[in-house]
């Protein structure tokens, strides 16, 4: 039976490996590239930084789904995890924009960016905050304090990147970003607390 379970698992490493791969090659590289330096283009196209990329990206996943596997899930994987997450999207939020500033108070400018395009770009707004929603959910907050300590939290963020010059004030990335975290919220806490945390 473990021998099953390394089997079954060295595939699903191998199948990720090929498919981050080709998901980094399509779509990735592209998007990273302009939220970083133009200078630092070079290693993140560089055959290094993508094997490194490739291999750390599909381990961490293959040890996520083994622990959906298994459900058991560690505490210190999970923590590891979020200050990463945290690290990711400080930059994301306060670095990727700067010097540029503006605003925009129409709450369905996702729904036309869809239309327009944009899609990657609001299903990444919504997909980078499921794990902050997942964080909350693993403190236990009540869902009453989560949207509005969500919202708080996003009006604020908003608030500074306009103030400061970070980015755009935008209504309708407060909403997307509340919807991220509302399905991380409500997938941890249906599927994490259901089973064992160690």
């Amino acid at each position: 039976m473990e021998k099953k379970i390394v089997l079954l698992f060295s595939v699903i490493f191998s199948l990720l490996v090929v498919t981050n791969l080709w998901f980094y090659i399509r779509f990735v590289f592209d998007r990273v590239s302009t939220y970083i330096p133009i200078e630092y283009n070079n290693i993140i196209g560089s055959d290094i930084f993508v094997i490194f990329y490739v291999l750390f990206l599909s381990l961490y996943m293959t040890i996520f789904i083994k622990q959906m596997y298994t459900k058991q899930y560690s505490k210190v994987f999970f923590v590891i995890s979020a200050i990463f997450y945290i690290v990711i999207m400080l930059y994301l939020l306060f670095f990727k924009s700067i010097g540029v500033q503006g605003f925009s108070f129409n709450p369905f400018g996702f729904i036309l960016d869809i239309f327009n395009g944009q899609s990657f770009e609001v299903f990444a707004n919504i997909l980078f905050f499921i794990p902050l929603g997942m964080i909350y959910s693993f403190y236990k907050m009540n869902p009453k304090k989560v949207a509005i300590f969500s919202l708080i939290i996003l009006i604020l963020i908003e608030t500074i990147q306009y103030v400061f010059k970070l980015g755009f004030f935008d209504i309708s990335d407060i909403e997307t970003n509340l919807m991220g975290i509302c399905i991380g919220y409500i997938l941890f806490k249906y599927v994490f607390f259901k089973h064992r945390i160690k």
